[in-house]
């Protein structure tokens, strides 16, 4: 065990105490602290060994687990302390007993939140001259570290600021055309050429959408930028199975510009990766199941539809759908209820069971669970991932690179509904995908975000008025 000892020649260093819940959530997360001291508790390590096989994070946890071995492997066993290889000169250092003397006795420390706790307080009793900080996801523990005068921070490594996300809630841009750029839209001869020179001073990322005004000031159409260009669509014509773009709140608003964008980013084949962010209500299942349907059994553009959602139990251990007798595909259904809801919209069949059994027998509709996403075939699909805000950024980038060349992904979510307790608004895999995709932008993805909601006037009285509670 490391003789913690050497922390005395480092007061310059902050030592920085890692949860489990950070060391799950990133297993890279030991190489983030620069210059500074990670210290870990075995109460970490034997709860990261309990989660080796959760169907959920049980990766992350034998990642980790591999991590840690690996540098042990590189020490020395004479208890100095493990070099972590960042570039930086970090130490890293286990944490055993050390416990404090003056922990509160109304905490158990049979509760092993607690006795980490008690090992922080037992080190800056023993180590006065060293800064420590608790860096924990879990807001109860930073409470319980700040009441006993410890300091504690939530893991900001992939985490991005109020302000930032609230910048993704945004309308659709208006640009005023003239009269230049109206007739130059129409020289092409077929419709799906109609489109106009784009301008830098506009400021659209590539396949962002926009409503199109004429110098009067009246909407004209829509368009999508296109690398140098703007393609045009007309707002009116805009439709998928027949849906058109809704607008409820017709007192605030004439049209429904994020949905008609939308459904066109859906319906073009260029666009391989689709990402809808919407709080519930807005229309991304009902405009994703949409143009799946129309896709695959009017265009018969791709073979099949993958529908992946990540299960969170009540037990909250991740993705788990439970041991009991019964088939993968039976287990999924009541937990994909919206998807199945959509199938029976669009059927129009009046014995729903009977409809959506009929597109699932037929093995053109697939029910897939994010866990077993590693053994599905992707190809010649139209991927559905719904719920995405309660997927870590390595299930996401695990289900991308599952996708075949002819396959189509539309990633849904609403990241202020986060249901994993590993996960929060600010740091799960839709919010990685979002961000990544605009520092790494590619002419094959599309981002739209819809902002009214749809649904009823009963749903949007609960969505404004109690979430302000």
């Amino acid at each position: 065990m490391t003789d913690l000892n050497f922390l005395n020649a480092h007061h310059d260093r902050i030592g920085y105490v890692l949860d489990t819940n950070v060391l799950l959530h990133d297993p890279a997360s030991i190489f983030r602290f620069d210059e500074h001291v990670v210290l870990i508790s075995l109460l970490a390590v034997e709860e990261i060994d309990n989660k080796k096989n959760d169907p959920g994070i049980g990766y992350n946890a034998r990642d980790i687990s591999q991590k840690l071995e690996q540098m042990l492997d590189r020490g020395n066993d004479d208890g100095a302390p493990l070099a972590i290889p960042n570039g930086k000169d970090g130490m890293l250092a286990f944490i055993s007993d050390r416990l404090s003397t003056s922990f509160p006795r109304e905490l158990a420390l049979n509760y092993k939140d607690n006795a980490m706790i008690a090992q922080i307080m037992g080190l800056k009793e023993n180590f006065p001259g060293m800064r420590f900080i608790m860096v924990t996801k879990d807001r109860n523990m930073r409470i319980k570290c700040r009441a006993l005068g410890i300091e504690a921070q939530d893991y900001r490594h992939d985490k991005i600021s109020e302000e930032y996300l609230s910048s993704f809630f945004q309308p659709v841009k208006h640009i005023q055309l003239d009269e230049d750029d109206i007739n130059a839209i129409f020289k092409g001869k077929h419709s799906a050429n109609w489109s106009f020179n784009y301008r830098r001073r506009w400021q659209l990322s590539e396949n962002e959408g926009v409503a199109l005004f004429d110098p009067s000031g009246q909407l004209f159409g829509m368009g999508l930028r296109k690398k140098d260009k703007i393609r045009y669509f007309d707002y009116f014509s805009t439709r998928v199975m027949d849906t058109t773009p809704k607008v409820l709140d017709e007192a605030s608003y004439t049209y429904n510009f994020e949905q008609a964008v939308c459904m066109a980013q859906a319906m073009d084949d260029d666009i391989r990766i689709q990402i809808i962010i919407g709080r519930a209500g807005t229309g991304k299942t009902h405009i994703a199941m949409a143009a799946a349907l129309e896709k695959v059994f009017q265009e018969r553009k791709y073979d099949s539809i993958k529908l992946i959602k990540p299960i969170v139990t009540k037990s909250r251990l991740g993705e788990d759908i439970g041991f009991l007798p019964g088939s993968v595909r039976r287990k999924l259904i009541p937990r994909m209820r919206p998807f199945i809801e959509k199938l029976r919209q669009f059927t129009n069949e009046i014995d729903s069971e009977e409809s959506y059994k009929k597109l699932l027998d037929s093995g053109i509709i697939e029910l897939i669970n994010l866990a077993d996403v590693r053994g599905a075939d992707l190809a010649n699909s139209f991927v559905i991932f719904d719920e995405a805000q309660n997927a870590n950024p390595f299930q996401m980038r695990t289900l991308g690179t599952r996708l075949g060349e002819n396959t189509k992904l539309i990633v849904l979510g609403d990241p202020t509904q986060i249901d994993s307790i590993y996960l929060d608004k600010y740091s799960n895999g839709l919010i990685n995908l979002y961000e990544n995709s605009m520092q790494n932008p590619e002419p094959f993805i599309g981002r739209i975000c819809l902002v009214q909601m749809v649904r009823s006037h009963t749903s949007k009285w609960f969505e404004n008025t109690l979430r302000r509670v």
